[in-house]
């Protein structure tokens, strides 16, 4: 099985004809249907990219415990940052890649059950709208019906097991979690620390900071919810546009086209770039804004920790975010199913968005941030910190800045 070919080959055989086509996609049902689950299929194909096919040992118990002593020096930093608010429960959790892939698969389902049920919803109504009059269209849209689930979930496995191999924790996408538990991967931390020539010990404690403060924010009510909707409905917004699937993949004159055709369609790139929507255009400035805002408070916090304590912080920090910019093609599928798209200008514009907070306020205005869904700034204001400072009430122009508070009784102002 490859990467791009996730359905590990082509259903499609030589001398196919429309009638064979015509049975084949009735036979295959949807999600849970007679082809079997997919989800479960997936499920075991994260497993077996994630360990390239070989038993993988349990974890050291020694490297367990050391994970552990650290984490609560981590910890212990994290919770005096006056403007986080670390839950109570949240816990570090030392796992292998296999035990990270079975948990961030229940993670990451809702999202691509979402996007399956979407795409269902909206070839269905494509077959029907095409009806008769238009063949062609009636066949990608029963094709994309049929097959589509699949190869999300197809593709859902080899991208989770891909992520599997290299992450090392569970925050390394911007994807809010159920629960208090924090997920690192001391295999991964180890590789990575003897690739980039840093300590290791150095190393995990920066991973574990970075995975507290990420919880910290991402577990914040009114943050996930936020992130979970924009998320959810991006995933959801996938419209199969049968001009365009016929203007990308070309006309099929003959049957024996059919299996490059499911070559094709087996590339999750071009199954979501032939299903972009207008919805789509609506979304991401808001969900860029949000993804900048968030990162960029992370980094911010991460660093006020890490710089005195870590030796190797710039170093580190230089390393993960080539990281999180140079994503592998493979690592790509969900970020461009769910719209985070994490690249330098990303990273920039959020950490630009909290320097200028600082720099006209002073550090404690973050707080404001993770105080109500009211106060995250808009698009416009992430660009624009000073917008931001006067509409959740600070004046900028005074020093250390000045609330404006509306008195809850307003009978004794003058009317004048």
């Amino acid at each position: 099985m490859s990467d791009s070919d996730p359905l590990g080959g082509s259903p499609f055989g030589e001398g196919f004809s429309f009638e064979d086509l015509a049975k084949m996609l009735g036979s295959l049902g949807g999600l849970g249907g007679p082809a079997g689950d997919p989800w479960a299929q997936a499920r075991q194909i994260a497993q077996t990219v994630a360990t390239e096919g070989r038993s993988e040992p349990n974890l050291d118990p020694k490297v367990r415990m050391a994970v552990e002593d650290l984490a609560r020096v981590a910890d212990l930093h994290v919770r005096q940052l006056p403007t986080l608010d670390l839950h109570p429960e949240a816990r570090v959790r030392a796992v292998t890649r296999s035990t990270w892939v079975s948990e961030s698969f229940s993670a990451y389902r809702p999202f691509l059950e979402r996007f399956g049920e979407a795409m269902g919803e909206a070839n269905s109504a494509m077959v029907a709208e095409a009806g008769g009059a238009d063949p062609m269209a009636a066949m990608f849209g029963q094709m994309f019906t049929s097959m589509g689930p699949m190869m999300v979930a197809a593709s859902a496995g080899s991208m989770i097991g891909h992520l599997a191999q290299h992450t090392l924790g569970q925050y390394d996408l911007p994807v809010p979690r159920e629960g208090h538990e924090i997920l690192v991967v001391p295999t991964a931390i180890d590789d990575a620390a003897a690739d980039w020539a840093v300590s290791v010990d150095e190393l995990r404690l920066w991973v574990l900071v970075h995975e507290l403060v990420a919880h910290a924010v991402l577990s914040t009510p009114h943050v996930r919810r936020q992130m979970d909707a924009l998320m959810m409905d991006f995933a959801a917004a996938f419209r199969p546009d049968p001009e365009k699937i016929a203007g990308e993949l070309g006309d099929i004159t003959d049957f024996g086209q059919i299996a490059e055709l499911s070559q094709q369609l087996g590339d999750p790139d071009t199954v979501l770039g032939l299903m972009r929507s207008p919805a789509h255009d609506l979304l991401l400035p808001r969900l860029d804004a949000l993804v900048a805002v968030v990162l960029g408070a992370i980094d911010h916090a991460v660093c006020s920790i890490c710089e005195p304590l870590v030796s190797d912080h710039a170093a580190i920090r230089e390393h993960l975010h080539s990281r999180q910019v140079d994503v592998a093609p493979a690592d790509k599928f969900m970020e461009r199913l769910l719209g985070i798209d994490i690249t330098d200008a990303t990273l920039r514009r959020g950490r630009a968005f909290i320097d200028g907070v600082i720099e006209r306020a002073d550090e404690g205005v973050l707080t404001r941030l993770w105080a109500d869904e009211l106060d995250l700034p808009t698009a416009a204001e992430v660009d624009a910190p000073g917008l931001w400072l006067a509409r959740i009430g600070l004046d900028p122009e005074m020093p250390g800045g000045t609330t404006f508070e509306i008195p809850d009784d307003l009978s004794g102002l003058d009317d004048a």
